[in-house]
């Protein structure tokens, strides 16, 4: 090696002797070969409409799947393709007004910042502190906007599907609830918020065990790839391809392995949710919920005991 003790290189020379060599078998890139600006822009513009595309597709599903859920919390019966069949116009509204929430919230974030960023403010600490309020609506929007998410999903959805209604006339049907029992609501945003954080948590080292427990495996038939490239004279395009896909099965594992952690929580939650607009509302009550606790000694409403006799027995 040419490192003095002390960690000093030598001008010119290699900073690790071991790696003297390795490119020494790479044939030169030819600048012919690369792509001109504008098909390296198009081939960008083209993944991006892709990834677009994918996340409007996947917010459907998923604004449709709330739907299923609830359904199958309702009817204690696990079905995906029915309910989702006849839910998709719901979830269609729902997918709509989340969208347009979105899209209202950038303008109302957007457009100070550009009036900022337009108005002549030279990029600096000027910039910085004028920005600053805009940041500080931002987080303001942001916050609202994640609250009136989950109001929506957690008790929204429920009341589109008790009501059959859609989104607004949903909230309009919840509002008089909402007014009159603001402290259950806001007791259980909290509650919400509070298991949110610790959920959050468990699950992210939960996902970080799964990740370094099922890793071996994919690391072995990887390394095993990139060694026999190796010794056949460097990756080629069906090797880089059987590289992604063991990368895609990967994430899939580890993904479908959260899912274990991830699923009964979910669950728990949302069934919380309808149990407490049940309580609250006895005509969206989905699951139930005003005949629970409902038993013996319970008062009737009169003061009087449903106990029948010395020993409690409830009257049939």
């Amino acid at each position: 090696m040419n490192a003095n003790v002390g960690g000093s290189v030598t001008p010119g020379a290699p900073a690790f002797g071991a790696f003297d060599g390795f490119l020494d078998g790479m044939p030169p890139i030819d600048p012919g070969t690369l792509p001109d600006a504008r098909t390296f822009a198009y081939g960008v513009a083209a993944v991006a409409a892709v990834v677009v595309l994918l996340a409007l597709v996947f917010s459907l599903v998923a604004a449709v799947m709330e739907f299923v859920l609830v359904t199958a919390l309702a009817d204690r019966t696990v079905r995906v393709r029915r309910p989702f069949r006849e839910r998709f116009g719901k979830g269609l509204r729902l997918f709509g007004f989340e969208a347009g929430v979105l899209l209202l919230a950038l303008l109302v974030v957007g457009a100070p910042a550009a009036v900022v960023l337009l108005g002549g403010v030279s990029l600096g600490p000027a910039a910085l502190v004028a920005l600053l309020p805009v940041l500080l609506l931002g987080v303001a929007v942001a916050l609202l906007v994640a609250l009136l998410f989950r109001l929506t999903a957690d008790f929204v959805v429920p009341t589109m599907l008790a009501a059959d209604c859609g989104v607004v006339d949903g909230w309009r049907r919840l509002a008089p609830t909402l007014r009159t029992e603001w402290e259950e609501f806001a007791l259980y945003v909290v509650i919400r918020v509070s298991a949110g954080v610790i959920v959050g948590a468990v699950f992210a080292a939960a996902t970080l065990f799964v990740a370094v427990l099922v890793a071996l495996p994919f690391v072995l038939v990887g390394g095993a790839i990139a060694v026999a490239a190796a010794s056949a004279g460097g990756l080629s395009l069906f090797g880089w391809a059987l590289l992604g896909v063991v990368a895609v099965g990967y994430l899939a594992t580890v993904a479908l392995a959260s899912a274990f952690v991830l699923v009964p929580v979910v669950v728990f939650l949302r069934y919380y949710a309808l149990y407490v607009l049940g309580r609250l509302d006895l005509g969206l009550d989905l699951v139930g919920a005003s005949s629970q606790g409902v038993g013996e000694g319970s008062d009737d409403g009169d003061g009087e005991s449903d106990d029948d006799g010395p020993d409690g027995a409830v009257a049939a």
